[in-house]
């Protein structure tokens, strides 16, 4: 006997998988998007449902992949079936494929004074002459501590106290000593705020002390000459993907670029006439020039020429190498790519940081081992000041001497 499905849904599963096509995407991701919806249709049709709506996509989603809420889903597997899922219900709906997809909303407070506390916190915030950024990361901290404390049944906050911000400073303890600095500051930064201490009635910013809070504790994670060309020689430049990593990995190797200002490069800030490439850095808003060794720009002209996307409307140097072609939304894919090459190349990274940022690290460790002065050095990795620059190359003496040699531009 034939299955007989809702008319609406094959539909509407043939349009997403044409348009799919249209959009260049490889046959075998159509066909696992294509998988999961033909699950979808046969569920459909044992429950009588014939339209794509939120309930289908939600109950289906919990019943065969235990996703309890796809429009938040937790983990990368709950997120590649909520996406598969997800693009069908706003094609259905909206009649919108969307290509880059985030989760996660901001959780809504319970209480007006928590919700009023909070607001006039980012007012006080805007009002300060802080980059975007910071006032970003000072929001959320502040939020997880207002939900920590309406967890904690508390009601208003007329009644937060030395207490609950211990507590919820005992929650953190298993973060780095930085990272709890950080939350410190932030909280006797909340409290201080004129508002927030006028409800309060008390200052209960004066008990939070930044213990040890010296920048100079720990060493910078550096890898040495050997490792950097051991994770270097590994990368199969033959694929698409491996001269994409290359050209990525060596840039950061070579400029110290931070990944931020690496997946944000534009085909025009590549000045090939003059062996430069030119920036706005997105940390700080600073102009930065910095040099294309030969191996640089041979590995960037084997990434353009031979591995990325043709037809785009991008001018983003690095896209995505699978539909939709479009530019990396986050750094999080090269975290996951860089410790791939780590992996494969052996390098030992126990005890140590081991992203995309400390290729910036290794390399101002090497340009000190080359007696580069701290204030070129400053220039080099675009700090403003050469003081920020005396972080990165806190490093040990035996650690300055395997750094000392200096890659090779033939790496």
């Amino acid at each position: 006997m034939y299955e007989v499905f809702p008319a609406q849904l094959p539909e509407q599963v043939e349009k997403a998988r044409k348009l799919m096509k249209e959009k260049g995407y490889a046959e075998r991701t159509v066909e696992n998007y294509r998988g999961v919806w033909h699950h979808l249709l046969k569920y459909a049709n044992s429950e009588g449902i014939t339209l794509c709506t939120d309930e289908l996509t939600t109950q289906f989603a919990r019943l065969r992949y235990g996703i309890e809420d796809i429009f938040h889903p937790i983990g990368d597997r709950e997120k590649y079936y909520a996406r598969i899922l997800l693009c069908l219900y706003d094609l259905s709906i909206k009649d919108l494929w969307i290509m880059q997809r985030t989760y996660g909303r901001v959780r809504q407070f319970k209480t007006k004074s928590f919700a009023a506390a909070y607001d006039s916190y980012t007012a006080w915030l805007s009002g300060k002459t802080l980059k975007q950024g910071s006032i970003s990361l000072k929001q959320q901290i502040i939020r997880k501590f207002l939900y920590f404390a309406e967890d904690e049944q508390i009601s208003d906050i007329s009644e937060l106290n030395q207490t609950i911000i211990l507590k919820y400073l005992e929650s953190k303890s298993g973060l780095s000593t930085s990272t709890k600095s950080g939350i410190i500051i932030t909280l006797r930064d909340f409290f201080k705020c004129p508002e927030i201490a006028g409800i309060v009635g008390k200052d209960l910013s004066v008990n939070l002390k930044v213990v040890n809070n010296s920048k100079y504790q720990h060493l910078p994670s550096i890898y040495s000459v050997d490792e950097i060309k051991r994770i270097l020689a590994v990368i199969d430049r033959k694929t698409l993907e491996g001269k994409k990593d290359y050209a990525v990995i060596l840039l950061a190797v070579d400029t110290g670029l931070r990944i931020s200002d690496i997946i944000n490069l534009r085909l025009g800030d590549l000045k090939w006439d003059c062996h430069t490439i030119e920036i706005i850095q997105q940390k700080t808003g600073e102009f930065l020039q910095t040099s294309m060794t030969d191996a640089l720009k041979w590995a960037l002209l084997d990434y353009l020429m031979n591995a990325r996307p043709k037809s785009t409307a991008f001018d983003h140097v690095f896209l995505r190498s699978l539909a939709p072609f479009s530019p990396y939304i986050s750094a999080g894919h090269y975290y996951k790519r860089l410790n791939k090459y780590f992996e494969l190349a052996g390098v030992n990274r126990d005890g140590k940081h081991h992203g995309m940022h400390t290729l910036r690290h290794s390399l101002a460790a090497r340009l000190m081992g080359d007696n580069v002065p701290i204030t070129v050095i400053s220039e080099a990795l675009g700090h403003k000041y050469a003081n920020v620059t005396m972080q990165y190359v806190r490093i040990d003496i035996e650690k300055l001497r395997l750094a000392a040699l200096g890659v090779p531009s033939n790496v």
